[in-house]
């Protein structure tokens, strides 16, 4: 089948783009302390041979799954381009993670290398995570006993790629995991299609061009990240501003002081830069879109577009998406709070419980239609039961989110499936929270919910049944999840119950808890 990615590949893509724009600034690197470090493609592409020839070295195969847990900092794109380079596959890992967490992801995908920083490197050299493990490397600080330098390794590399293995666009490039309404998360497969894809679809959407400029501090391990920051600067030749870490205070002066042309939020930073002073040169920018995954009231949204002089593209998609389904247009009617009209090669329609489509107007589950490791991904890893609940046989894939078409065509987004907690943009399970919560010895039961959260879209609410005679206090249930599970999945929220109303068969009743 042809389209628009035809037979390309992210090595492919990332050799044509430095072929042709290698002299001109692919990264800007914005540290915590606002030193800006900056690289051309060519520059960039030497360190992504070398790394590529390190990772030959030490004999990782083709379509090999290697972990990287990075926070935002370059050496998580040189990994990530390295490793396609050699045919091998990226599993990135929240930079949060805990090791029952990781343990999980590396049993599931049967990792034996990792590659990570000083910060996480003690997670890995203890059990039960150290005998799972040939090779750990580290990007950065002391390399301790058994542990390899990537500096190192880089630095003895030729420039020039010593093996050009043979990669499908259709093979595996990624595998993203992401929480989903069960215990774990999922492994989300994205074949190198659907890499250059999402870059391509989200550059139409956009309107970028070559040299512009896309600022972005969304986590190197979301697919917000990769599909719609890194990639378009990559299918186009543009500069891709990558900020450490989000702060509501520094933010917008960044936008401004780098003359980005682009840039993506969610609803947590919009609300949180409006909360900060207002200052003169905030109109003082050259953003021409803010590409922005929905969760604003109408007064927010209008406050934040006229403070900041900009237009929010009102946008909906999934990582199992690959790509926004549907973003508001670029010129003319934006119908907010509608998250705007299908992309190409998308179809949407909304059924009902009995699996009918419904007509316009009617709330029901949101469906996409499209080609799995093109337009969507393959499936999940490992999970057969899974991905055919995602999609499936006539390739319709059933989001679990709840939404409806107008009769123009145009989709309302109305909530997420109810087992799912959104909080800062990350996806928190419920079932992975509440079991955490009920292996302490002294906790019956527990029961987990999202809750309206100002700022932060929801705050992960528990309610617990501690067990007869046993005491616990809100500190002590920190305590005890803290190493157990990332920091934005822990509970802000605790409420002690003396029991739970529960259906005929046993399950609590979570609508009655809120």
């Amino acid at each position: 089948m042809t389209d628009m990615v035809g037979s390309r590949n992210l090595r492919s893509q990332w050799d044509e783009t430095v072929r042709c724009y290698g002299r001109d600034t692919f990264l800007e690197y914005v540290s915590v302390d606002e030193t800006v470090s900056a690289w051309t493609y060519g520059e960039m592409d030497l360190q992504v041979k070398r790394a590529a020839n390190f990772f030959l070295e030490l004999g990782i195969e083709k379509q090999e799954l290697v972990a990287l847990q990075l926070h935002n900092r370059p050496e998580y794109l040189v990994c990530w381009l390295a490793l396609a380079q050699i045919g091998a596959v990226s599993v990135p890992l929240n930079e949060h993670y805990q090791q029952p967490e990781i343990h999980y992801v590396l049993e599931k995908c049967g990792v034996r290398r990792v590659i990570t920083e000083s910060r996480a490197l003690p997670l890995y050299l203890e059990p039960p995570l150290r005998p799972m493990l040939d090779q750990i490397i580290t990007v950065d600080g002391e390399v301790p006993e058994g542990v390899m330098s990537l500096a190192e390794g880089m630095a003895r590399q030729p420039l020039q790629l010593r093996q050009v293995r043979p990669v499908h666009t259709g093979e595996l490039a990624v595998i993203l995991f992401t929480s989903g309404t069960t215990r774990h998360p999922k492994g989300a497969m994205y074949t190198h299609c659907n890499v250059v894809y999402g870059g391509l679809i989200h550059t139409a959407q956009m309107g970028m061009d070559h040299g512009d400029r896309f600022l972005t501090s969304m986590p190197c391990y979301h697919m917000d990240f990769q599909e719609m920051a890194a990639m378009p600067a990559v299918c186009t030749g543009s500069t891709l501003i990558m900020v450490e870490h989000y702060s509501a205070r520094r933010f917008w002066g960044q936008v401004c002081r780098l003359r980005a042309h682009f840039t993506d939020t969610m609803s947590i930073m919009n609300r949180t830069m409006l909360m900060q002073p207002v200052q003169p040169w905030e109109k003082d920018h050259c953003l021409k879109q803010v590409y922005f995954s929905m969760g604003l009231s109408d007064e927010e949204k209008e406050r934040f577009e006229e403070r900041f002089r900009v237009s929010l593209l009102n946008s909906y998609g999934m990582t199992e998406t690959v790509s926004g389904v549907t973003c508001a247009p670029l010129t003319g009617e934006k119908n907010w709070p509608s998250v705007g009209r299908c992309a190409p090669s998308y179809a949407i329609k909304i059924v009902g419980e009995d699996g009918r489509e419904l007509p316009p107007g009617e709330v029901g589950e949101i469906c996409v239609h499209g080609t799995p490791g093109r337009s969507l991904v393959l499936g999940y890893y490992q999970d057969e039961e899974a991905t055919a609940q995602l999609i499936d046989a006539e390739n319709w894939l059933h989001s679990g989110d709840r939404g409806y078409l107008d009769d123009g065509g145009w989709l309302f987004f109305v909530d997420r499936c109810s087992n799912m907690i959104k909080r800062s943009g990350e996806n928190v399970s419920s079932l992975e929270v509440e079991c955490v919560l009920t292996s302490h010895p002294d906790v019956a039961d527990a029961a987990v919910v999202g809750v309206p959260d100002p700022i932060r879209d929801q705050a992960v609410k528990a309610y617990i049944q501690l067990r007869p005679g046993c005491s616990l206090t809100e500190e002590e249930v920190a305590k005890y999840c803290s190493p157990r599970l990332a920091k934005f999945k822990i509970p802000t929220i605790i409420q002690f119950v003396d029991s739970f109303p529960r259906t005929s068969t046993g399950k609590i009743k979570k609508s009655r808890l809120n």
